[in-house]
């Protein structure tokens, strides 16, 4: 019996060991971020500048959420995304087609600018892993 107790007791340690030394949780690596605990994501592009003198949206980034899920501007015309983050955890806006996100932390704001951008519509969305499948999406509508 107490052979059992031991080979137990030596099993539970291992998994210990075995969970602690694999990657990601809470590893503390580049790309992790401590209020999350699962590893690195992958940034789709970088926080682009305000444009001076572009009108401007507010968009309100929440748990787990966008308002308004529409943004509607004009082709050509540069705007700034005034994003503010009224949730409890990091989000960002992420348009992949137009190679822009932006990242804002809990109880945050960021202004970032967005030009150029051809008539159609486009998907938005958070690419922090999870966000986007718990319904995090919008779309941005520019027309001519």
């Amino acid at each position: 019996m107490h052979g059992m107790v031991v080979v137990g007791v030596l099993l539970i340690l291992l998994a210990v060991a075995g969970f602690g030394a694999m990657g990601g949780w809470g590893s503390g690596g580049p790309g992790w971020m401590p209020h999350m605990g699962w590893g690195q994501w992958a940034p789709a592009g970088s926080t682009a500048a305000p444009i001076a003198g572009a009108d401007g949206e507010t968009v309100l980034l929440v748990d787990f959420g966008f308002r308004p899920g529409e943004i509607r501007v004009r082709a050509g015309e540069p705007v700034n995304l005034e994003l503010v983050n009224d949730g409890r955890i990091l989000h960002d806006l992420t348009i992949p087609a137009r190679g822009f996100r932006a990242v804002v932390g809990p109880g945050q704001r960021t202004t970032a600018g967005l030009s150029g951008v051809p008539a159609g519509a486009y998907e938005f969305y958070c690419s922090v892993p999870g966000h986007r499948e718990a319904g995090m999406v919008g779309r941005l509508v520019v027309s001519p």
